[in-house]
């Protein structure tokens, strides 16, 4: 008779473990922003009103330099003072995610904000920075300019845009305009950006028209990131190998915003505004966050906060999952407003009130930004954690969503003799697992093993038959972590 394994299948190619989203994991965990919740009431950590006079900020990616991690805001507005949609900075010490994130807005030598501020681009309403990366203490911000203040639509706001690459010099505060990285009007595909340093490369993940596009790459040496001389853009596999182009217009997704399995690029409608990238050392996987699902059929359903992950940051990327919606997930009319929600949720603050009237205004859930350095493992599961805009009211929420790793069984390790069947399955080292078997899935399954543990990362597993009733007949097996 035949010998059935259960297993769950791998969600991506070539990665030792799979992710899958834990339902209603997804959670606010805490406002940035403000001095008060606005949902709640209870202080916020940071009081960055009383502290800073910041009452409200649009999106907000962070990186590592030195022993600081360092926040860049969006267009911001103040309490009884127009900031004019600046861009400030902060930092912060916080190591833990499940702590309150502690922020400290830098401050010139009279006491006015230190706002982004390169000569000779714009950086108005809705143009922001939108990635930065730290290389030999040197700061590089990626801005992305241009926009139409009185555009009526998205499309129109941000028809030419363009993104410049920015230094940030922490002793003297200030910056410097250096090279045009991606323009619109030249169908350029990294208008907004996530970098991430890879070997002697910095990768580039990018996004063009905001919120009509997908998910692209582009990697440059590190010896010449100031100028981009060498930029790659990835163009495909061939046989699971990336191949590339010096060209920008020749490049192609990595990871497409296409919730309902539609028609493939080039051919689909993608809705991709902000993009953010980590590599996870401990489970050896990619892993990207972006906002999107925009534009199917019931956008209510499908809009949200999507994940996807990689073994290499040039795939193959698992389909992407989406770990928040904010009806599905409680953020609407609890701390997202929500016009024709009961109860609506908090009434703003809302940036330039005259048109965005806190009563009726829709909040929205965009730029996931994660915080490479507060993922956390506990046996099975891997929480990460980011920050979240959500226009209505005008803050930062800091987010956490939680995933299974799935162990992936190796399909060349399944042997079946006459007194054995064995197989072997890749995953953290930290998880302990047991093998359990049964002739029945619903129901009498027995416990083959004790904990299995290992130190390299591959678990091995043999059934001798001795407790398993011998392999005359129909047996399957499930493979389990131990609380």
């Amino acid at each position: 008779m035949p010998l059935l394994l259960a297993v769950a299948l791998p969600l991506c190619a070539n990665a030792q473990v799979s992710l899958a989203w834990i339902t209603n994991s997804s959670v606010k965990l805490e406002q940035v922003i403000g001095d008060v919740d606005w949902a709640t009431g209870s202080n916020t950590v940071s009081q960055t009103i009383t502290r800073f006079n910041i009452e409200g900020t649009d999106i907000s990616s962070s990186f590592i330099c030195g022993t600081n991690r360092i926040f860049f805001f969006g267009d911001t507005i103040g309490s009884n003072v127009d900031y004019h949609a600046a861009d400030p900075v902060a930092w912060s010490t916080t190591t833990n995610g499940e702590q309150g994130l502690l922020l400290n807005f830098y401050t010139n030598n009279d006491g006015s904000k230190v706002f982004v501020n390169p000569a000779g681009i714009s950086m108005g309403a809705d143009d922001t920075p939108n990635a930065a990366i730290c290389l030999s203490n040197v700061i590089y911000v990626v801005c992305n300019t241009g926009s139409n203040p009185k555009g009526t639509n998205t499309a129109q706001k941000h028809a030419d845009d363009y993104s410049v690459l920015v230094t940030f010099d922490q002793t003297n505060l200030t910056f410097q305009t250096n090279r045009t990285i991606s323009v619109i009007a030249n169908n350029g595909h990294f208008i907004i950006n996530s970098l991430r340093q890879f070997r002697t490369n910095v990768l580039r993940f990018g996004a063009g028209r905001y919120r009509a596009s997908d998910v692209y790459l582009a990697s440059t040496p590190v010896s010449s990131y100031l100028s981009g001389s060498g930029t790659l853009y990835f163009t495909g596999l061939t046989n699971g190998q990336p191949t590339w182009s010096s060209v920008e217009t020749n490049a192609v997704p990595v990871v497409q915003d296409n919730p309902t399995n539609g028609p493939p690029w080039p051919n689909d409608s993608p809705s991709v505004g902000n993009m953010s990238v980590i590599y996870s050392t401990n489970l050896s996987l990619w892993m990207m966050t972006c906002d999107g699902g925009r534009n199917s059929v019931q956008p209510t359903n499908t809009t949200g906060i999507y994940f996807s992950f990689a073994a290499q940051p040039w795939g193959p990327w698992s389909n992407p999952q989406m770990i928040f919606n904010a009806t599905r997930d409680h953020g609407f009319g609890s701390y997202i407003h929500k016009n024709d929600h009961i109860p609506t949720g908090p009434d703003g603050p809302t940036i330039d009130p005259d048109k965005n009237d806190p009563t009726n205004t829709d909040g929205a859930t965009y730029a996931p930004y994660l915080i490479e350095s507060f993922t956390s493992i506990s046996n099975s599961t891997v929480s990460i954690y980011y920050t979240m805009a959500a226009w209505n009211p005008y803050t930062v929420l800091k987010m956490r969503s939680a995933f299974a790793i799935v162990p992936q069984i190796n399909p060349s390790t399944l042997v079946k003799t006459k007194t054995n069947f064995s197989f072997a399955w890749s995953a953290p080292t930290n998880i302990v697992y047991q093998v359990g078997c049964s002739t029945n899935l619903l129901k009498s399954w027995i416990t083959l093993t004790n904990l299995i543990t290992l130190t390299n990362g591959t678990f091995n597993f043999t059934d001798p038959g001795t407790n398993s009733g011998g392999f005359d007949k129909v047996k399957f097996y499930r493979l389990q972590s131990s609380p």
